[in-house]
């Protein structure tokens, strides 16, 4: 597992100890998050990796398993 799955992993474990969240899984859908947690979501992966979201990447098709985000994460770090 990646550093960055990981992290994503333990703060949707936080975030929702309830929700038994598969990397794959649309975490909206299984009710991990809503919309203000992706705000806080957005901010601590900003902090935590010293990345930079913008609206594009709101409307990548990845952007909603963590799967999608680790390869994200791995994109923008490299950049």
């Amino acid at each position: 597992m990646t550093e960055y799955q990981t992290w994503l992993a333990d703060w949707f474990t936080r975030r929702a100890p309830q929700t038994a969240l598969a990397p794959e899984d649309n975490y909206f859908g299984v009710g991990a998050i809503d919309s203000f947690g992706v705000i806080e979501l957005i901010e601590d992966m900003e902090l935590a990796f010293h990345v930079r979201f913008t609206q594009d990447d709101f409307q990548d098709h990845r952007f909603v398993s963590i799967r999608g985000l680790v390869e994200m994460l791995t994109e923008k770090a490299g950049s």
